[in-house]
């Protein structure tokens, strides 16, 4: 007997047009909808897969994982102790609050790789892993906890959705929305001289003239009468 081939339905969601598919989670999952980018069709496939094969919204299911204990903003419980994360640095904002202690590992000079990374390392997890504290102080990551990584902007200027409090700052200062910008002032400025012009253009004052005011007709229809 053949064994029937398994399809992996987020593959085959992932087929399907970008747009059609947030508006299809849009109307089970408004929740993880108005989180998602109709361009990330990899995550809005897996929320509806989520749906599809439980019956319980991928916002829903994520809500029980961070009320378990244990569990927190990033997701639910995590899966082993003593836990710490090794961070080499960067030009880049850390990780948020909820997170195992970081420790820095100076990577500038890739000559000295062993006694700057790979000995502390070592002493890192072999400290983790006997249940003593590290010699090594982790390391205090900025992070602003007001910042939402899931709010939802649109730019009617640009004709985009942003996702994230971060991108969007990071938009309205971008080039390509500064152009839009100007463009956009460039053409209002332009109507509004064109509306001035025309109500001063000198045919308009003679239209006006030859009109009359409504006194002075009213005063020429008496006197023709």
């Amino acid at each position: 007997m053949d064994t029937e081939k398994v399809t992996d339905r987020k593959v085959e969601l992932e087929k399907e047009d970008g747009h059609a598919l947030h508006k299809r989670l849009s109307q089970v999952d408004p929740e993880m909808a108005a989180k998602l980018h109709p361009h990330d069709k990899r995550k809005v496939a897996r929320s509806l897969q989520v749906f599809e094969e439980t019956g319980i919204s991928h916002s829903e299911f994520l809500h029980r994982q961070h009320s378990e204990e244990g569990g927190g903003p990033l997701g639910g419980p995590l899966k082993f102790p003593n836990l710490c994360i090794l961070w080499l640095h960067a030009d880049q904002t850390g990780p948020g609050p909820s997170v195992p202690p970081v420790y820095g590992l100076e990577v500038s000079d890739v000559s000295k790789w062993e006694e700057s990374v790979l000995e502390p390392a070592l002493e890192i997890v072999q400290s983790f892993i006997q249940g003593h504290k590290p010699v090594a102080a982790p390391v205090k990551m900025p992070c602003n906890e007001m910042e939402n990584k899931r709010s939802y902007h649109m730019c009617d200027l640009c004709d985009r959705i942003i996702i994230g409090d971060r991108e969007w700052a990071a938009h309205i200062k971008s080039k390509s929305h500064l152009h839009q910008l100007k463009k956009r002032r460039r053409l209002d400025s332009d109507a509004v001289t064109a509306i001035e012009n025309q109500s001063i253009s000198p045919d308009c004052d003679k239209e006006l003239k030859e009109k009359g005011s409504p006194e002075q007709n009213e005063k020429e229809l008496k006197s023709s009468v």
